[in-house]
């Protein structure tokens, strides 16, 4: 990502962006010790962004309060990314921060009832350990907020961590969390994001057929094949949380 840790430097990055032509971008980062993402920090360049560009931006913004979520969706924020948890054990004990999976739950209650125009909830599948534990009960705990959509991603092994020697979620892994939210969300627009494993390609059709809705960077092979048997392919080139 291109770093940007003060607003005049998130509006040089964004004003080089427009001036390519460039749609939109995310703006992300690290979260503090309460899970927060400081996106709240560059509320100024958020605003001018908005009024001076025709760039859309999607927004990570984690454990963010209520307060500040409100400032956001008024600055103009076009999406937020949130991710959802199943297990009060994955947050304390694989994201380190001292809160509960409904806590995340709450951030997107509160993004709505602040007028977000898009809320984009992100499962990673694996995330504890490249096993399924709360998964199923992240989708569950979005029944009742009937997301527009919902991003699937999953644990990329990353060497230097502690889960450097886990397995990537495996194929009936990703089946079954697909097939669980296409039943559960009927409704929900299904993707896979772009932050997975991208090491075994060959069953990314598989997930189409079980429910998936779209891919972000699927391979060429999955795009041929798909096409050969009868799907309609329409390429977007945006981040998918963008509205």
């Amino acid at each position: 990502m291109i770093p940007a840790t003060t607003s005049e430097e998130l509006i040089d990055v964004a004003e080089a962006l427009s001036e390519r032509g460039a749609e939109g971008f995310l703006l992300s980062g690290g979260v503090d010790g309460t899970g927060r993402v400081p996106v709240h920090d560059l509320l100024p360049a958020i605003r001018e962004i908005k009024s001076t560009t025709d760039l859309m931006i999607n927004a990570h913004i984690g454990l963010t309060p209520k307060r500040e979520i409100v400032d956001l969706v008024n600055a103009g924020v076009d999406s937020f990314s949130v991710d959802a948890y199943g297990s009060d054990e994955t947050v304390h004990d694989v994201l380190g921060i001292d809160a509960r999976a409904g806590d995340y739950i709450d951030v997107m209650r509160n993004l709505h009832q602040a007028g977000a125009r898009t809320v984009a909830p992100h499962i990673c599948v694996g995330i504890h350990e490249g096993k399924l534990k709360g998964e199923f009960r992240a989708i569950e705990s979005l029944k009742a907020l009937a997301p527009k959509e919902l991003v699937l991603i999953s644990l990329i092994p990353t060497a230097g961590t502690t889960y450097e020697r886990v397995s990537a979620p495996c194929k009936e892994m990703m089946l079954s969390t697909i097939q669980r939210a296409r039943d559960e969300l009927p409704g929900t627009k299904l993707l896979l994001g772009c932050m997975r494993s991208k090491k075994d390609r060959s069953w990314e059709c598989d997930l189409v057929v079980s429910g998936l809705d779209g891919i972000v960077l699927p391979s060429v092979g999955t795009v041929e094949r798909l096409k050969r048997e009868g799907y309609s392919i329409k390429k977007r080139s945006v981040c998918c949380s963008l509205p």
